[in-house]
């Protein structure tokens, strides 16, 4: 009886392959460098910069473990600059973000670009045309969408005119509709790619079985 019971189990056991799929391979967690403030041409900005510096000191080992990380080195020091008006809410260069002081004082509570900049800082991908930007930007959204404002309201989606290269938060919503049906293991291994400045689109098919087109297809068809 017990060998009986013993076999049957087996033979729906999950394999550790099945298992896999299903957890999400988190990297270790580092430290935050020291995060340092600049608002000299916008002092205004102070009260905010130091919300959004703690957050950014919070959230900088989070985002470690979400991506794949685990050679990855890192800045000593990051800067989050205050601008009064830049062409964009807020941008990364390097090891510096720089956020647009008009921006900030008409939406004071977006803190969710500060995440996504910091997600751009951790990428700090090698310059190659095997990166894709459409997908650097995708991840970073998809860190502040899903990760870190999961149950916030997001902005919605036409999925008749979209695709998945179209970056920020569509590819986001397919990143995050991949992960959660196919295996979660898609985004790190994607960033792992990227960081070693390897074609990462191949992913797609090795964890899901299917190409980036056919995802997309069967993503659309899924949603009312």
């Amino acid at each position: 009886m017990v060998t009986t019971l013993a076999l049957a189990l087996s033979m729906v056991a999950p394999t550790s392959a099945d298992m896999a799929k299903n957890i999400y391979p988190f990297s270790p967690l580092k430290p935050s460098p020291d995060i340092v403030i600049d608002v000299k041409t916008f002092p205004q900005g102070k009260a905010w910069a130091e919300k959004a510096r703690d957050l950014m000191v919070a959230w900088y080992p989070n985002i470690c473990q979400l991506l794949d990380t685990k050679d990855y080195k890192g800045y000593k020091k990051i800067t989050l600059a205050i601008e009064p008006k830049i062409s964009a809410p807020a941008w990364a260069a390097g090891d510096r973000i720089t956020c647009s002081g008009e921006w900030i004082t008409q939406h004071p509570e977006d803190f969710g670009m500060v995440i996504h900049e910091l997600t751009h800082v951790i990428q700090s991908y090698p310059g190659s045309e095997k990166t894709p930007g459409w997908l650097v930007e995708g991840i970073a959204d998809y860190v502040r969408w899903f990760r870190f404002e999961p149950e916030g309201p997001r902005p919605k989606i036409d999925y008749t005119k979209s695709k998945y290269t179209d970056a920020y938060r569509t590819t986001a919503y397919f990143l995050a509709w991949v992960t959660s049906k196919y295996d979660r293991r898609i985004v790190p291994m994607l960033d792992g790619k990227m960081r070693k400045a390897e074609d990462p689109i191949p992913v797609f098919k090795e964890l899901s079985g299917k190409t980036p087109d056919e995802l997309w297809t069967e993503f659309i068809a899924s949603k009312p």
